[in-house]
């Protein structure tokens, strides 16, 4: 009787480490599965917030007074802009940046420091570009999220505005 107890507790034993297995197994593709989703939702927010800088530098240039420089030459200008009046905002706020979790966005700007694009201060690898659409398929060719460019967008036609020959880029603080 004492054998067949304990032939029974191996098997049991053995049952529950067997499924204690096949448990942390599925845990660990869930786990790939959270994180694979987490990134693309960072991605999607990315290109969001990206398009909203970039419609904000269209439209900052679209109500240039005569005589003044189409682009801003910081991002605090897009906020309010007081070269018209009465002052306009062509963004609400600066937003975070998902890849870092912080308003630490990089600038392109011209030589008179004025800035073209805005992109992610991030230098982590994108994800495989599948499923982006028409006008973000640009962004497949990357190799970081830094390189991520989001130039300013015209209001009237929704076409891109062609960006002035960058000569540096530099990351906001």
């Amino acid at each position: 009787m004492v054998n067949e107890r304990s032939s029974q507790s191996g098997v049991v034993l053995i049952a529950i480490v067997f499924l204690a297995f096949v448990v942390s197994i599925t845990l660990a593709a869930l786990a790939r599965l959270w994180e694979t989703d987490s990134q693309r939702d960072k991605e999607r927010e990315l290109r969001w917030a990206g398009r909203q800088f970039g419609k904000a530098l269209g439209s900052y240039a679209l109500v240039t007074p005569e005589g003044q420089t189409p682009m801003p030459k910081t991002l605090d200008e897009l906020l309010l802009d007081t070269r018209v009046d009465p002052p306009m905002r062509h963004l609400r706020r600066i937003p975070l940046d998902p890849m870092t979790g912080k308003a630490d966005w990089g600038t392109v700007r011209t030589a008179a420091g004025a800035i073209t694009a805005v992109h992610s201060s991030s230098h982590a690898k994108p994800m495989e570009a599948d499923g982006l659409w028409p006008e973000d398929r640009a962004l497949a060719s990357v190799k970081e999220y830094s390189q991520w460019l989001f130039g300013p967008i015209s209001m009237q036609r929704s076409l891109p505005i062609p960006v002035v020959e960058p000569v540096e880029s530099e990351t906001a603080n």
